[in-house]
């Protein structure tokens, strides 16, 4: 069986330490070849997924080995207390908790978008 491992890095310039980043993903998600399977797509921001307020994620969960469905998702989130300057923002993909590893495909055949924003703090 083979893997896909995607992960996908851009440099934003980050103006303001009191602000936070809004990131999305928009775009194709597919895992396929498993039974009972789930991925995990998620960004980090300099090598590191968010803590405040918390990680920006969201997970595919197969339920068959002969499954091959591309299905637009959308994954978004913010991030604060992240420093001025370059923030190195990374979208990854892994296996969820407690799964096996099994194949993933982003952006297959289709437009997909990463948006970065530095936006004000979000209230609690």
């Amino acid at each position: 069986m083979s893997f896909i491992i995607f992960k996908l890095d851009c440099v934003f310039s980050k103006n303001l330490s009191d602000t936070a980043l809004r990131v999305f993903w928009t775009g194709s998600l597919r895992i396929a070849g498993c039974n009972g399977c789930c991925k995990r797509w998620y960004f980090t921001f300099n090598g590191v997924e968010c803590k405040t307020p918390q990680p920006i994620d969201g997970i595919v969960m197969g339920g068959g080995t002969s499954q091959n469905i591309h299905s637009v998702r959308h994954i978004e989130g913010h991030c604060s207390k992240i420093k001025k300057g370059k923030v190195r923002v990374g979208f990854w993909v892994g296996n969820c908790r407690g799964y096996r590893n099994a194949n993933a495909y982003t952006g297959y055949v289709s437009v997909s978008r990463i948006f970065i924003a530095e936006v004000p703090t979000p209230q609690s």
